[in-house]
Order: structure tokens, then C-alpha cells, then sequence
């Protein structure tokens, strides 16, 4: 049978596809750096920040620049077929490659061009739109790269040449090709290029400024990623076919990328990085640590992109498994985090001494058994260690129970090296009196521990120092844990030395602004079971002006009765 002759109309459409299957495979996939440059002359914009990837944080750690020129040369003297770097975000205008994300990047390679001696192919590609001292240094690179630095202050151009060092240690070796590692990054280093309009540049640089400022191993990883796992080993038979298969990978690519910036999002609320404490560390640290924690791994191996990628992203179908694995572990870091029992667990043990990571681990791994992250917390804060939960040994359960109880029945509690237990001690006991709410933990971040009655009252208060002297003969010692609660550094600064009741009503007053610690309200409003059959161990506090000996005596063994109904007698 014979083939049908096309119609004008059809020709007409598979124009207009194969159009747009070149404009798609430009715009969206990966292309080497040689293409890069060819792109156009790239711009700063006024509102990005100076070249800073030479800036070290530690004396005794590499910058980002070091850490990328030397993957870069790894991957060369391995013979890796292709290497991906970040990928950049631009605007193009005329001749211009504005850029919106990628200033560092684009900048380091144009600086290692540099020091490669590729000066033509550098010529007048690098602006900087509102620091003329950084264009004129750049435009004239050949000349300036072997100045000496002189002043520090000049904007750019310090760093420019703190860099031109940097790359220049790790590059000149004598038995490295300098031509053979420069044809390798022009050719084999490949990045996504994206494209956005302009009208949408600052809005865009806003939403992702802070988060890909230095090039680090969760960034390369998602790079890897999204490209590996995208990919179709399909092959086409015509043009028409391959451009299917290139637009069912951008919109897997798209796929994977709009997942990955959900997760990016939920990570950087300020709320969810206060509460897992990423500090300065990528926000998506926590997702990728735990996920090699939990997974069959070399255990001897650090994370690290390079073992993370050789573990995980070997291939497509490897990458594609694992990119469906991440999306499930977030998924239950985030039912951890909406479920208020177990994220007021969580956030007890993280303040514990077994290593957070750790922590994580376990909860990700028994999130489903409550009752297990119950006991694992409970006992991280006994200060049993991770083998010792773990194990599962009653004696050394009943071991470290005894030693925290002895802790913390010290007359001298307040003055003495227990007082950190007195701190988690209190502090659980106001989580598990949250009644099915989430306890804000940055209240630990300034802990204070408060005396009911003050260590120093007043010499005009005759009353007042009666009462402590009472406390001291009578019932036990002002820093025993009968007179003690945990507050925030701002609360306690404002209780002061004033009298019981005066601190009551400061305190009560608080609750209007947000204040929530429950079990220190309860201690002060006298409020503890008074159905106790036995008179004599009642909580009963009658005197509403001042905390007595007979209150100190009673708030301390309330504090014994619980901890005994916590921990097992």
C-alpha cells in the first residue's frame, strides 16, 4: 500500500510542530557551556548582589568558587561523558541574557575562562549594569588579571581577584591539560536554561534569592535529578516522533520541577525552618540527609552529592525510583509536622542529646507507631543513649531514671549542673499540657528558669523576707525545683523580684499577648488535683499574695507525683 501524500495543511502543521519542538528543546533543555556563552552578552541587573563565591565562610573550609572549580576538575579527571551544573534563569533581551539566577555561576566561569587564557571567547560577554568599576575591570580582563589587589573596599573587583587566585591553585598543575579541562567544560559541563519574561524578573529573583546564593550538594543533586529522571529511553524514527518525546520530557522536567519548588516552599517557611533549625544550611538539607539515612546506603559514606548521585541517580530509572521516594518522605515530614502529638515529640527530642539526624530518622521510620516515639522520647530525655532505646534494657531504663530523679530532688537544684534537666523536665511537662495544640518551641531558644519566690527580695518588704526565710527553714530551699518554672528570657526579665501576686498578674496578663505555657500557669495560679483523698498531700494553695513554704513543699512533690506517673515507679 502506498504511502499518503500529505496535504498542504499537514505540512503545514508538522512546520509549525518541528518549529516549536526546536524552540522547546532550545529554551528548556540542557545545553553545554560553549552554547551558553554564545547566547549573548550577559547582563547583571542593579538588583542582584556583588560577586561573592570567593568569600569563605570558615578560614578552614573552600568557598563555593574552590568547591565548583574543583568538582568541575574531578569530573574532568574522572572522564565523566557530561557533568550539570545549577541552572540559570534569564530574561533575553536584543543581544542581552539578562540574569535573573546564575550571576555567581556565569561570573566563575567567565573568571576560569580567564585564567584558561580564552580571552577572545570572554571578549566583552560579562556587564555589570550599574558598577562601572566591575564592567571596566572585566571588559579589560587581559590586562587587569594580574594586578595586584590594593583595595580591599572597591565593590566586585576584591573579589574578582581573590577568585582569580583560588581558581589559579587548583587549575595550574603541571600535569594537568589546561586545553584538554577547558574543551571538557565547554563541551561536557551542560545546565538548564530557562527562560522567563520580563515583567516577571524581579518578582522571580525576590522568590529566589537567599535560597541558590552558593552552589551546594542538594542544588547539584536536584540538577541531576530533574534531568536523569526526565529522560526516555525511547528512540524516534523521525523528527515528528522526537519531538513528542521531547515534549513529554518537559513536561516530566516541569512536572519535577513545580514538585521540587512545593517542597523548596514548604521548607523555607520561617516557621518550618525555626522548628527543624536549618540555620544556614540548604533548606532542603533535612529532606535529602534523611532520605540517604534511611535508605540502604554505603554506611561507612558521608552525604554528599558525588555519593549521593552514585547511589541514587546512576541512571534514569534509578533516578526516576528515587525522585518518587523523595516526594513520599516529604510527604510524611509534613503529616509529622501537621500532627500535633507527634511534632510536639519530635520537637522534645530534638532538644535531647542524640544527634537530630538521628531523631529524624527514627520518627520517619516509626512515624506510624505513636507509641514508639512516645517511649524514644521519653527516654532521650532521661539522657539514655540511641543503642540504649534502641535495646530496649529495663535496667538501664530504671538506671537513668534514678540518676535524672537524684538530679533534680538537689535542694540546690537551681545552682548546680542539673539545671539543664531542669530545664527539659519543665519544659515537658508545659508540652504535654498543650491538650492537642502544637507547643511553640523557640520559647526554649530563651529559656529562663523563674523563681516563684525571688532569690533577692527586697530589703523594704519585711513580709517578703519572711517568706523565703520560712522556704528556707521550713520546706526546702529557694532553688529546689518546688520553686521553680520555666519561663521565657522576656517574661522572667519582666517577673523581676516583685511579690508572688504581682508576678501573677504580669503573668496572666501575658496570656492576652500570646503567652502559652501552661504547666508554669498552672503552678502559679495554685490550680494543681485537689480530689486527692489524702489531706496531708493535697495541692491546696489558699494564700493568694504570696508562695509559701507549704507551696513550695506541695509544688515539688506534684512535680515527683507526675515524673513517678512518667516514668514508671
Amino acid at each position: 500500500m502506498e504511502d499518503k501524500i500529505p496535504t498542504l495543511e499537514e505540512e503545514n502543521l508538522k512546520v509549525i510542530i518541528v518549529n516549536e519542538f526546536n524552540n522547546k528543546q532550545e529554551k528548556n533543555n540542557p545545553i553545554s557551556i560553549q552554547k551558553y556563552f554564545k547566547k549573548g552578552i550577559f547582563v547583571i541587573p542593579n538588583y542582584q548582589r556583588g560577586y561573592k563565591w570567593s568569600v569563605k565562610e570558615k578560614d578552614d573550609q573552600d568557598s563555593s568558587l574552590e568547591y565548583f572549580i574543583k568538582s568541575l576538575k574531578n569530573s574532568f579527571e574522572n572522564k565523566l561523558d557530561e557533568y550539570f551544573i545549577e541552572a540559570v534563569t534569564v530574561v533575553e533581551k536584543e543581544k542581552n541574557v539578562i540574569l535573573v539566577d546564575g550571576q555567581q555561576r556565569t561570573t566563575s566561569l567567565f573568571l576560569l575562562f580567564a585564567v584558561l587564557e580564552d580571552f577572545e571567547f570572554i571578549k566583552e560577554k560579562l556587564v555589570y549594569a550599574v558598577r562601572n568599576d566591575s564592567k571596566n575591570w572585566l571588559n579589560n580582563i587581559q590586562q587587569t588579571i594580574n594586578e595586584n589587589i590594593q583595595d580591599e573596599d572597591t565593590q566586585d573587583i576584591f573579589y574578582f581577584k581573590k577568585a582569580i587566585e583560588q581558581i589559579r591553585i587548583i587549575v595550574e598543575d603541571e600535569n594537568f591539560s589546561k586545553d584538554d579541562f577547558k574543551t571538557f567544560v565547554l563541551e561536557k559541563v551542560k545546565l538548564l536554561y530557562n527562560e522567563i519574561p520580563e515583567e516577571k524578573a524581579v518578582n522571580t529573583f525576590i522568590a529566589l534569592n537567599g535560597l541558590k546564593a552558593i552552589m551546594k550538594d542538594e542544588e547539584l543533586i536536584k540538577s541531576d535529578l530533574l534531568i536523569k529522571s526526565s529522560r526516555m529511553d525511547n528512540k524516534a524514527e523521525n523528527q515528528v516522533e522526537q519531538f513528542g518525546i521531547e515534549w513529554k520530557i518537559n513536561e516530566d522536567r516541569s512536572r519535577l520541577a513545580r514538585n521540587w519548588d512545593k517542597w523548596l516552599y514548604w521548607w523555607n517557611q520561617q516557621e518550618v525552618k525555626n522548628y527543624f533549625g536549618t540555620e544556614n544550611r540548604h533548606p532542603l538539607y533535612y529532606l535529602l540527609v534523611t532520605y540517604w539515612n534511611i535508605n540502604p546506603n554505603n554506611e561507612n559514606a558521608k552525604f554528599s552529592f558525588e555519593n549521593f548521585k552514585n547511589t541514587f541517580i546512576s541512571d534514569a530509572k534509578s533516578a526516576k525510583t528515587h525522585f518518587e521516594g523523595l516526594r513520599k518522605l516529604q510527604k510524611t515530614f509534613e503529616d509529622l509536622y501537621n500532627d500535633w502529638e507527634r511534632y510536639n515529640l519530635l520537637g522534645l527530642a530534638f532538644l535531647a542529646n542524640i544527634n537530630k539526624n538521628e531523631c529524624i530518622k527514627y520518627f520517619i521510620e516509626n512515624t506510624k507507631i505513636l507509641d514508639e516515639l512516645k517511649r524514644f522520647t521519653k527516654w532521650a530525655l532521661a539522657e539514655c543513649t540511641l543503642s540504649e532505646i534502641k535495646e530496649m534494657k529495663e535496667e538501664k531504663f530504671k538506671e537513668r531514671k534514678e540518676n535524672l530523679s537524684n538530679i533534680l530532688i538537689d535542694k540546690n537544684l537551681f545552682d548546680s549542673d542539673g539545671k539543664g534537666q531542669a530545664y527539659l523536665q519543665l519544659l515537658r511537662m508545659n508540652v504535654m499540657d498543650m491538650n492537642e495544640r502544637k507547643f511553640d518551641f523557640e520559647v526554649f531558644k530563651t529559656k529562663s528558669l523563674e523563681h516563684i519566690c525571688p532569690q533577692n527580695p527586697p530589703e523594704d518588704n519585711s513580709d517578703f523576707i519572711k517568706t523565703k526565710k520560712e522556704i528556707e527553714e521550713k520546706s526546702d530551699s529557694i532553688n529546689s525545683i518546688g520553686n521553680l518554672v520555666l519561663l521565657n528570657g522576656s517574661a522572667n526579665s519582666s517577673l523581676s523580684n516583685n511579690p508572688y501576686y504581682i508576678k501573677k498578674q504580669l503573668l496572666f496578663d501575658k496570656i492576652k499577648q500570646g503567652f502559652l505555657l501552661p504547666h508554669t500557669l498552672k503552678v502559679f495560679s495554685k490550680s494543681f488535683n485537689s480530689k486527692n483523698e489524702n489531706t496531708e498531700n493535697r495541692y491546696l494553695f489558699n494564700n493568694e499574695k504570696y508562695w509559701q513554704f507549704d507551696d513550695v513543699k506541695n509544688n515539688k512533690d506534684y512535680f515527683f507525683n507526675e515524673f513517678e506517673k512518667y516514668y514508671g515507679k
